[in-house]
């Protein structure tokens, strides 16, 4: 099987480069003629389904960023391997070579399984256009995940105390430049956003992901008062998940404080975010809290788990589900799992399969 050459690389700030591949491919003795007469190559259906791409990133249903990295998976390896064939030649056994291909560059799992998801998207966008009659089958890929790292009850606590130490004065006179702005709004460089000790305890005591925090507003937020005091969170679907979240007792005294901080600078209406409600473009907003959070771990040496992996954002939800499996009396799969909008099979493949008899010892030597 002759390979494509594995050092091409095309922009990642714009896609000319994509562009004289799909014109060199036409030059091509090969391929000239077919062009003409069969259809479209695959790096042209490239070229329509990022001007659609764009088009939704203007229209904020797609994320820029997302954008560039669909970008940057296809330049790497997607084109050069599939740029100059005809579209409507592409077949299964095509696509097992490309696997093929991509396991000569000693690539991770789940990064071969983002190289496979760039290419379905480019195909599938070809059935869409009626230019395919069905999308190829793909072949089954091997994923051997690593389950996100969560935090022990000391490393929350240190988190929280960084925060807290570290943010920036609610009355301090800031110089403003162009360097340290979003939009507009202040983004200092050393400390960190005064409501970002509320977002970590948020996270922990209610189970969301992140992209929950980037869009809840305060009219997905009910404070609930009863034999239970909690809030009962009605947040846009995720992962296909519509069902509301109810939260443990200390985030609703985490979101009381958050409310009355956030009312003092008339941000507290019901369609103001919750954090950085400043920042109206919520894909800058991501970008903030990801990169101040990520300050967070290198300061506090919390960046790595204990298999290695790196901790994000994400590892805040770990940790809410993680300390329900060890804290929550006996609380069955079936009932967390639904209110963290998630699976019994996602809570035993990625979080039970992480806890240690030793860690729920007392429930282990208590009698019935």
């Amino acid at each position: 099987m002759r390979l494509p050459n594995p050092n091409f690389q095309a922009s990642n700030d714009d896609f000319y480069a994509i562009e004289r591949l799909s014109y060199q491919s036409r030059l091509a003795p090969e391929n000239f003629g077919k062009t003409r007469g069969c259809g479209l190559t695959f790096a042209d259906i490239c070229d329509k389904l990022l001007a659609k791409e764009a088009v939704r990133v203007q229209r904020r249903e797609f994320a820029s960023r997302s954008l560039v990295m669909l970008k940057s998976r296809l330049s790497r390896h997607v084109l050069p391997f599939f740029g100059p064939r005809l579209i409507d030649q592409i077949n299964p056994a095509d696509i097992e070579e490309f696997l093929t291909y991509l396991y000569e560059f000693d690539l991770s799992d789940i990064t071969i399984s983002q190289y496979f998801n760039a290419l379905r998207k480019v195909l599938t966008h070809a059935f869409e256009l009626d230019i395919l009659s069905k999308i190829p089958r793909f072949p089954k890929l091997k994923m051997n995940s690593v389950p996100r790292g969560g935090f022990t009850v000391t490393e929350y606590k240190k988190l929280l105390r960084y925060a807290k130490t570290h943010r920036s004065s609610d009355d301090e006179n800031h110089v403003k430049t162009h360097r340290d702005t979003k939009d507009g709004i202040f983004s200092h460089k050393e400390l960190l956003p005064y409501e970002f000790a509320w977002l970590i305890g948020f996270m922990v005591n209610s189970f969301v992901r992140p992209v929950d925090v980037k869009l809840i507003q305060h009219q997905h937020v009910e404070i609930v008062r009863g034999k239970y005091i909690y809030l009962r969170l009605t947040l846009p679907e995720t992962k296909k998940h519509r069902t509301q979240i109810v939260t443990l007792f200390p985030a609703v005294r985490i979101y009381e404080k958050l409310v009355a901080y956030m009312a003092k600078k008339n941000l507290a209406k019901p369609t103001d975010y919750l954090f950085l409600p400043e920042i109206l473009d919520r894909e800058d907003a991501s970008y903030l809290i990801t990169r101040d959070f990520r300050k967070i771990l290198l300061a506090t040496n919390l960046r790595k788990g204990h298999l290695d992996q790196n901790k994000t954002l994400y590892s805040l939800r770990h940790t809410a589900i993680t300390f329900r499996l060890l804290y929550g009396k006996g609380i069955d799969l079936l009932t967390l799992a639904r209110n963290a909008r998630t699976s019994v099979e996602m809570i035993e493949r990625f979080y039970a399969s992480q806890l240690t008899p030793e860690m729920n010892i007392a429930l282990l030597q208590s009698r019935r």
